[in-house]
């Protein structure tokens, strides 16, 4: 046991010297320190400059009563134990002192000595107990505190309830979570603040926090439900349920714990949308390769029976009318290009005053919708692929037109915006700087609610006709640009579009485009390995002038040109195919010619625009690349620029 009587000192005070004597001695016998004080204020002087644990006054004091003495302690806010010694017959005063704070009191009469040091030692002993106890109610208010401030940081709703499954305690995501506030929240029933519209507990379908009370054991569902918020409406949230137990085992309670899962569903779905375009990209690139190998022989033989045709013959309308069609058709495996899993668009500086009204036009042509385009020729321009981001004004223009069917107006507006950093996370934007906003808005009857969130999806439609590709589409090619697209349809009232594509960092005048085949001179190698392709390029350049040899695939294209060098007769330009089905292809023939003549000119050539050289070929040292399909006078003027 610990010695109470170390260093713990007690204060008589009382007018009898020879009773203070008597009681010094004996609890000196004990251990305890003592000091003395003769009167009330002598005792008030010496507890202002010393510490004591103990008093033992007397009642009776020359100067003032013992209660007046207590009194004065209080007011100069000096709590000190104490323990009353009266005479004879005092006992009510001393009853009376007891009811102010008084530890004992002693009757002054022969057993005072003999009772006086167990008395002092049970004091002092209750005094130790309130402390402990006093401290331990500080530690577990404190406990209290850090538990406290810890759940109402968490991002989880925390919810307590007792037996009855009456709410004890709510944190503050469990009132934001709820629409409740705790004040309010508690006492009343769990199934009354957390409305669950299915918990999916059982058949029953039992509010969760019922079922575990009734049964004793935690509930942990995988699954989210719908949570009402009478605030907010429903929310989905994952919830788990425990039993709360005293130390014996016996039920306290619940503690039921919500996590909104709004955020965590909505980035899921981002994330099925991007899986959805990259397993439709795989399919759709292949396709695209291929179907433009075929457009690419229909369309550069229809261009060049054009050029052989006099313009004024009647058989020159129908080759136009079907080369019309090859360009539609290219449009639409760029529209599937778009798709194809590491595609890059093929950007130069592009002004879209002309690039706007054109495809709205050509997408509404016939049609009773109106479009009007607001642009301003202070415009800047952006670094882009021009057919892409015709498409995309194209599929919104049609888009508009199948909200509209009876007739109405399409509006494209176009402005400069500078945004900051906070409008630039606002939107969605990769950082602040100067952008291009397009808000391109119909008077349709508007999306659905429920489809708003889904209209990006590929194969996803609210129309009974339509392929679900065109919003898909103009998602994934703005994305490619780094831009972004966003809607917004208040029903009744349209559909609004606004996309954000990044200005370019410098300006250029943008070199005009001429429908005329240039003729030049020179001799040129072609590597393809398609044969229909080798054919048609062989004919269109020797139509165009030039002298030409053909072949299927980079070590025979190695071989003619190492040839044709050492013979003093050097191709001026090499046509190269990207992709060779099991052989050398495009770019690591290049690779190869380099190495053998630092001075090769060399165009790359694809249906397909998945590999960065088509987007970048200038980074790679190509002179100047030719999409598939071509018409005579768009390789005619790549061929003029590096031959002229």
């Amino acid at each position: 046991m610990e010695d109470l009587s170390h260093s713990r000192t007690v204060l008589i005070v009382d007018d009898d010297q020879g009773l203070i004597s008597l009681i010094q001695r004996c609890l000196s016998r004990e251990g305890f320190h003592t000091a003395f004080a003769h009167s009330g204020q002598e005792a008030l002087t010496w507890l202002s400059h010393h510490h004591v644990d103990l008093l033992l006054l007397d009642l009776q004091l020359a100067d003032m009563s013992g209660e007046d003495l207590i009194h004065h302690l209080n007011q100069q806010h000096l709590t000190v134990p104490f323990i009353v010694v009266t005479g004879q017959g005092d006992e009510r005063l001393a009853v009376k002192m007891m009811k102010q704070g008084a530890r004992d009191y002693f009757i002054k009469d022969s057993s005072l000595i003999e009772l006086l040091p167990s008395i002092v030692t049970q004091t002092f002993e209750q005094i130790q107990q309130e402390q402990r106890l006093r401290l331990t109610e500080d530690t577990l208010r404190e406990e209290r505190e850090r538990m406290a401030i810890t759940l109402s940081s968490i991002v989880e709703g925390v919810f307590t309830t007792d037996t009855r499954g009456r709410i004890t305690y709510m944190n503050g995501m469990a009132e934001e979570l709820s629409g409740w506030k705790q004040q309010d929240a508690m006492g009343r029933s769990i199934e009354e603040v957390v409305r669950f519209l299915h918990s999916g507990v059982n058949e029953a379908d039992d509010h969760p926090v019922s079922h575990v009370l009734q049964v004793g054991a935690p509930l942990n569902p995988l699954d989210h439900y719908p949570l009402f918020d009478h605030t907010q409406g429903e929310r989905p949230v994952v919830y788990s349920v425990s039993p709360l137990r005293r130390s014996d085992g016996n039920l306290l309670g619940a503690v039921l714990i919500l996590r909104d899962m709004t955020e965590r569903i909505k980035l899921d779905a981002e994330r099925l949308k991007a899986s959805k375009l990259d397993s439709l990209g795989l399919l759709a690139g292949g396709i695209a390769h291929d179907f433009n190998n075929l457009l690419t022989t229909i369309l550069g033989n229809l261009s060049m029976t054009k050029a052989l045709v006099n313009s004024r013959d009647h058989l020159f309308n129908f080759l136009s009318e079907a080369e019309n069609a090859s360009l539609r058709a290219k449009k639409l495996t760029h529209q599937l290009l778009t798709f194809a899993k590491g595609g890059n668009p093929l950007k130069k500086p592009l002004a879209l005053q002309q690039v706007i009204p054109d495809s709205a036009a050509f997408a509404l042509s016939g049609s009773p919708t109106h479009c009007q385009c607001e642009i301003p020729e202070d415009l800047w321009q952006i670094e882009a692929d021009e057919g892409q981001i015709g498409q995309v004004i194209h599929n919104l223009a049609v888009n508009a037109h199948q909200a509209m069917p009876t007739g109405g107006t399409f509006i494209i507006r176009a402005e400069n915006v500078t945004a900051t950093g906070e409008q630039a996370k606002q939107h969605g934007l990769p950082e602040a700087g100067k952008y291009i906003k397009l808000t391109i808005q119909d008077s349709g009857n508007g999306i659905p609610p429920y489809a708003l969130h889904k209209i990006f999806d590929p194969y996803y439609s609210t129309k009974q006709t339509g392929s679900g590709l065109g919003l898909s589409t103009a998602y994934s090619i703005i994305a490619n640009h780094h831009g972004t697209i966003a809607a917004t349809s208040p029903q009744g009232q349209g559909t609004t579009f606004v996309i954000h594509l990044p200005a370019a960092q410098v300006t250029t005048t943008v070199p005009q485009v001429s429908s005329t085949a240039m003729t030049g001179e020179g001799r040129v190698l072609v590597m393809d390995d398609e044969e229909s392709i080798r054919l048609l390029l062989g004919e269109m350049l020797r139509h165009l002038g030039y002298d030409v040899q053909c072949v299927a695939e980079g070590k025979e294209a190695l071989v003619r040109y190492q040839e044709a060098y050492h013979a003093r007769q050097p191709f001026h330009a090499v046509i190269l195919d990207l992709t060779v089905s099991g052989g050398l292809g495009g770019k690591d023939t290049f690779q190869q010619l380099r190495q053998f003549d630092p001075q090769v000119k060399a165009i790359v050539s694809s249906g397909y625009s998945n590999d960065p050289v088509l987007s970048g070929y200038s980074t790679f040292g190509f002179y100047g690349v030719v999409a598939k399909p071509f018409r005579l006078a768009e390789l005619s003027q790549v061929l003029h620029q590096i031959t002229a």
